[in-house]
């Protein structure tokens, strides 16, 4: 999705009112969130059975990884928690996608660990075109739904470890 010269601001707008939406409506069944493991983490550059099964080459898996990674800062790492995005691995026939992260707390935050894997299934996507809009000059974005959906697995995260 271009972003239409809205930038950065319009998404961490943007990503305010849905985190703030997320919280405060009801839970959505698009989306679970369960503990995790760093053995779920494996790294992408290291081919594996789970790789295998994976419908997200390693470079496309990478894309979106860096993809999240960059709108955090602005959005869901702003506040007592900050997140390590791990892996993604997407199940074409499922028609899921799961994200594998690592939440630390931020200094001061009353915390029993240093950081918590999680893992969030988010449900209808198929592969990298439902994550990742590519515009006609390359540029990419995630998609609005896939952005949603993240939007929601944090705030999931987050009130779990409160």
């Amino acid at each position: 999705m271009i972003d239409g010269g809205w930038g950065n601001w319009g998404r961490s707008w943007l990503g305010g009112a849905l985190l703030l939406a997320a919280c405060s409506g009801g839970a959505s069944d698009e989306v679970e969130v369960s503990e995790a493991s760093p053995d779920e983490a494996i790294a992408e550059n290291v081919e594996s059975p789970l790789q295998a099964k994976n419908a997200l080459s390693t470079a496309q898996s990478r894309t979106v990884l860096k993809l999240i990674d960059d709108i955090c800062g602005d959005t869901w790492c702003s506040g007592d928690y900050d997140f390590g995005f791990r892996r993604l691995t997407c199940a074409t026939a499922a028609r899921t996608c799961t994200l594998t992260l690592q939440v630390f707390p931020r200094e001061g935050v009353p915390s029993s660990e240093k950081s918590y894997w999680r893992s969030c299934k988010t449900h209808d996507f198929r592969g990298f075109a439902s994550l990742v809009d590519t515009g006609p000059n390359g540029y990419q974005s995630l998609t609005s739904r896939y952005y949603d959906a993240l939007t929601e697995c944090t705030s999931r995260v987050v009130g779990h470890l409160k």
